[in-house]
């Protein structure tokens, strides 16, 4: 099943995508600020994500950098009813714009769009997590001494 988080700080944006795209099979995750958004993704890692430009606490470009800082190339789908403020989208990675009002089908159709078009982001998304570090010892045990002495030398 493919993830997406949707993130607007227009509750009835919200509601109205979470149907529609947990309907058509998706698991859905939303958020209504930047901060919110990048939290859910790094504990949800969707497939897409599908958020307005202008949300509180540093708006969708926030995410955007945050998350690629992060090396997370999940690909966005910035919906604003003003996205030629976004500038040259050819200079971003993963990235694609929507006009709002935005017809489901054309909405629909981008989301699978951008999902088929960047499998590797879907699978690294998806894939586990990095194994935890090594346990370290307590606190009254002795690490073994990789290099330990040579033994003593007896007279004969």
């Amino acid at each position: 099943m493919a993830k997406i988080l949707v993130v607007d700080d227009i509750k009835e944006i919200v509601d109205f995508s979470k149907e529609f795209f947990e309907d058509a099979g998706f698991e859905v995750r939303t958020a209504d600020t930047a901060p919110a958004a990048i939290a859910q993704q790094q504990q949800f890692k969707a497939d897409v994500i599908l958020q307005d430009l202008n949300i509180p606490g540093g708006g969708g470009l926030f995410v955007y950098e945050t998350l690629r800082k992060q090396n997370d190339l999940v690909p966005i789908i910035f919906s604003t009813g003003k996205p030629e403020t976004l500038g040259d989208l050819t200079k971003m990675v993963n990235v694609s714009a929507l006009r709002k009002p935005t017809d489901p089908d054309v909405l629909m159709a981008e989301v699978k769009r951008q999902i088929a078009a960047h499998p590797a982001a879907a699978a690294a998304a998806q894939a586990a997590p990095p194994p935890p570090p090594p346990a370290r010892p307590a606190a009254d045990e002795r690490p073994m001494n990789p290099n330990p002495p040579p033994p003593p030398k007896f007279p004969r």
